[in-house]
């Protein structure tokens, strides 16, 4: 008899997300996005590795997709810095799992959260959990489809109410898509977030976009 893998309600992450958290000290969390399959020798995999620590020194904790490629670099990066600081434990370093990728792609080194039951669930809970998002330089189709539903989720809130989070993108090649798509949707009496896209050319922008980011107690 196959013994099958229990569903896992996106309220049960929520639930779990939040002791979590808890366990933490309630930091704000800020989610990462990038390419999956990323050679761990690669320039983009140890700039990754580089943001993860730097989210974690400015203290924020940190949301990933939980598995290999740039989502373990970011892990990798964030429990180093951990590490090094008695003030933080291992909650601060969130990885969102998913059903489909268990046993098929091997999970990076802090996960903890149960695994979606859908990319859709998944989505959600990266989304929801986090204050604000960095997107790294390399990433394929998933990573640009993250990014647009949370602009997607911010163009809703600036009009209707609700929060916005911050979006920033790490790479020239980031603000030449957004200007390529802008150029060829009808972006009237749509925002194309001018207050909360933020294209930087190097982790060093971000480091003091993150120092700024903490003033603002989001």
């Amino acid at each position: 008899m196959t013994t099958q893998t229990p569903k896992t309600n996106f309220e049960d992450l929520e639930k779990a997300f939040a002791d979590y958290g808890n366990k933490a000290g309630s930091p704000t969390y800020i989610v990462c996005f990038g390419k999956t399959f990323l050679e761990s020798d690669s320039e983009a995999y140890k700039v990754s590795e580089k943001v993860g620590a730097m989210i974690i020194e400015n203290g924020f904790g940190v949301l990933h997709g939980g598995y290999i490629g740039s989502m373990e670099a970011v892990s990798s990066g964030a429990n180093d810095a951990i590490r090094k600081d008695a003030s933080k434990n291992e909650f601060w370093n969130i990885g969102v799992l998913m059903q489909i990728f268990d046993g098929n792609v091997a999970r990076a080194s802090s996960a903890h959260l149960p695994p979606a039951n859908d990319i859709f669930d998944r989505k959600k809970a990266l989304i929801s959990f986090c204050d604000a998002c960095v997107v790294l330089p390399s990433g394929g189709v998933g990573t640009l489809l993250e990014a647009l539903e949370l602009l997607h989720v911010n163009q809703i809130a600036e009009k209707f109410g609700g929060k916005i989070r911050p979006l920033f993108f790490v790479g020239d090649a980031w603000k030449d898509l957004f200007n390529e798509i802008y150029s060829r949707l009808d972006m009237a009496k749509q925002s194309k977030g001018e207050s909360y896209l933020h294209f930087l050319a190097s982790i060093e922008d971000l480091d003091k976009e993150l120092k700024l980011l903490k003033t603002k107690n989001i």
